[in-house]
């Protein structure tokens, strides 16, 4: 971009050729730093009605009389992954490549803009429109048209619980009064108005009591998983000491209900009370479907983020299975509203399907029914949050292992655990350890094996929150190398499987066997049946 100044100076230009070299020297170094790819995911989220709204959008802005910011959205758009080298080699020919990421930031803000003006007409969308119109003709001293304005962003703000934006009406309406002189108003205002805004901030603080109840019960488990202790399940207890959190009456508003509910139903499931849970989360499922069809329309994603998919993982860990079919089917049919939503809808029902067959031993079937959608689900994958990511990684890690396939079993419990983030699902990442030590032992990869279980052992060591199930699985790692005999092993295996026995009694140890069957694995050993085998032995039983 540089050499755009170098040109037959003379001495007396020296101070511009060195100002030159210093330009050149820093945009090398630019063009060295990895491109940001913020354009081309904002041009994959796009919807098809939202590109051809863009279009016609970005044809008022003309380079050289030709559209290159549409030139350039299409070659983006026909990328799979960004390569911005292959960009720059397709318009060589072109002048803007030379400053082409002032171009990318220039596309970038009118594709906002573009969608700003697309969105507009969209219910949620019109509040702000309303009120700018009520501003407008505010300044134009044309009150009565404010006030009409005003009414219908009221409205909308009121249908959507949006208590922020109707303080800003309320503010505007007064500020309408004030300017017309009109004490009538004014008198309204302060005997019977004034106290709307009051009850409506105690609304919105209700609604932050609850969201932050919610928040709570989370927090602890999307750091650490699983309650180990008394002491883990007693501060769950005490979040919900408060007269307020005792039931759904005092939620006054449907979001404050909602958190009310998708706390309950967590909490006892956190704790163990599975029917109290599957009564909560049931309640949570009908508050979305008592509603008509235009207020669910903007909920889609509370609705099967945390509606759906809790009553699936309740209803399969109270071994509900001839409930799930119903409930895949409604999360299949939830409508995606745009191409982010479709990807997390499938990757979410993906890993529903996924558990399903891991819960009642189909491990073999499971293969075959995901395995034409796996190439999809990959491509997908980086639309979902890491906690899901780390998830989904860990269930295809069992299902192939239960299918006897080690080496993609392997394959996908590394993805985990070359995850750099220690602090989003330390359960996983702490099981996923243990897994991938069954793997090699499966394997025979004894070498490995010895290396892995002294990794795994500094691992869980620094998590002080190790499960008695996975202490007895480091130790029999590490007692394998020196198993001389078969006779040897089927000896130790049978006094492990007793003590697996014993801790799965225990209220917190159980807890561990939700993420893998140990004691199917130990009694495929002593039995010397495969673990596919034993593991639907048990689910049958």
């Amino acid at each position: 971009m540089g050499n755009i100044f170098r040109q037959n100076v003379g001495v007396q230009n020296q101070k511009f050729v060195n100002f030159s070299c210093v330009f050149d020297c820093r945009c090398n170094l630019a063009m060295m730093k990895t491109p940001s790819e913020d354009l081309f995911q904002l041009i994959k989220s796009l919807t098809r009605q939202e590109k051809r709204y863009f279009k016609l959008y970005a044809a008022r802005h003309a380079i050289e009389g030709q559209n290159k910011y549409a030139l350039l959205f299409d070659a983006i758009d026909a990328q799979e992954t960004y390569d911005e080298a292959a960009i720059r080699e397709q318009f060589r020919a072109e002048a803007f490549v030379r400053q082409l990421h002032v171009v990318k930031n220039y596309l970038y803000q009118n594709m906002l803009n573009s969608l700003r003006h697309f969105h507009e007409s969209q219910s949620e969308d019109r509040f702000n429109i309303e009120m700018r119109h009520a501003e407008l003709l505010f300044n134009k001293g044309l009150y009565k048209q404010s006030e009409k304005a005003l009414g219908k962003a009221k409205a909308l703000a009121t249908e959507h619980e949006h208590f922020l934006q109707l303080l800003e009406v309320y503010r505007w309406e007064h500020q309408i009064a004030h300017s017309r002189n009109d004490f009538k108003m004014l008198t309204e205002y302060v005997e019977k108005g004034i106290e709307e805004e009051f009850a409506l901030i105690a609304r919105y603080q209700n609604f932050l009591e609850f969201q932050a109840l919610n928040d709570r019960v989370f927090i602890p488990y999307w750091q650490k998983g699983a309650i180990r202790n008394e002491s883990e399940k007693a501060a769950l207890r005490r979040l919900f000491a408060e007269p307020k959190f005792q039931s759904a009456d005092h939620a006054q508003s449907f979001n404050a209900r909602y958190f009310y509910y998708n706390a309950r139903f967590s909490y006892h499931f956190f704790i163990g009370e599975l029917a109290e849970s599957y009564e909560h989360v049931q309640q949570l499922v009908a508050l979305f479907e008592n509603l008509d069809r235009k207020r669910l329309k903007g909920k889609l994603v509370r609705y099967f983020s945390s509606a759906l998919i809790n009553l699936y993982i309740v209803q399969q860990r109270l071994g509900l299975f001839e409930e799930i079919p119903q409930t895949l089917a409604k999360l299949r049919n939830v409508p995606a509203e745009s191409p982010d939503q479709k990807r997390r809808l499938f990757v979410r029902s993906f890993n529903l399907e996924v558990d399903l067959y891991l819960s009642t031993g189909q491990f073999t079937k499971g293969i075959a029914q995901i395995s034409p959608l796996e190439q999809v689900f990959q491509e997908y994958l980086s639309a979902v949050d890491k906690q899901q990511r780390l998830g989904v990684y860990y269930n295809l890690a069992y299902l192939y292992f239960g299918a006897g396939d080690y080496n993609r079993a392997l394959d996908w419990i590394n993805l985990l655990l070359q995850d750099p983030d220690l602090k989003t699902r330390e359960d996983i990442h702490c099981f996923g350890r243990i897994l991938h030590l069954i793997i090699h032992y499966e394997l025979g990869n004894d070498q490995l094996l010895e290396y892995a279980v002294q990794s795994a052992s500094r691992f869980l060591s620094r998590r002080q929150r190790l499960f008695q199930v996975e202490s007895i699985m480091l130790k029999l790692m590490r007692r394998y190398p020196r198993w001389l005999t078969n006779r040897d092993k089927k000896r130790g295996f049978r006094e492990l499987l007793q003590e697996m026995q014993m801790l799965n009694s225990d209220e917190f140890e159980r807890r561990a066997f939700e993420y893998f069957d140990f004691i199917a694995w130990l009694e495929s050993k002593v039995q010397q049946q495969s673990f596919a085998e034993i593991a639907k032995q048990r689910h049958a039983g």
